[in-house]
């Protein structure tokens, strides 16, 4: 029985995720897709969790994986949610998308007006290249959404 709510509390969390995200292109990118690689990094956060209360967040998700093998899938799902922004911080390098910020356009949930934020980078010069998507939303400003990305990206 413990394991049945579990694995309810789970698809339920996956599901709000996954409604947060509805419209973007960047949405096949979550949902265990790519689990199986052990390359593969990917977070999903949402409902009363003390990151999301402390950074006024709803969702909270990330996928990580080998610049090589995602950039080529990963890339043009966010240049394409890119496309609907209504602001961005964008670089290029070498003719490839290297950073980008996005805040995209509001959507309302449960009566709720949500600020939705779509960060991408692609670290092709490390030792170990990746390319990095963070997708948030919540009543967080635009302001403190680019200091949250700041803060993540120090650690």
């Amino acid at each position: 029985m413990k394991r049945l709510f579990i694995i309810m509390a789970a698809l339920l969390a996956l599901r709000l995720c996954a409604a947060a995200q509805s419209g973007l292109e960047i949405s096949r990118l979550f949902g265990g897709k790519y689990s199986s690689d052990p390359t593969v990094t990917e977070t999903m956060m949402s409902g009363d969790q003390n990151f999301l209360r402390s950074h006024k967040l709803s969702t909270f998700a990330t996928f990580k994986g080998n610049a090589e093998k995602y950039e080529p899938i990963v890339q043009p799902l966010v240049v394409a949610d890119g496309s609907h922004a209504t602001a961005r911080n964008v670089r290029y390098r070498d003719g490839k998308l290297h950073y980008a910020f996005f805040v995209l356009p509001q959507i309302n949930s449960d009566g709720k007006k949500l600020n939705r934020y779509l960060y991408y980078l692609n670290n092709d010069r490390a030792k170990k290249p990746t390319v990095m998507v963070i997708y948030f939303d919540g009543p967080i400003s635009n302001t403190k959404a680019e200091a949250l990305i700041k803060s993540i990206a120090k650690q």
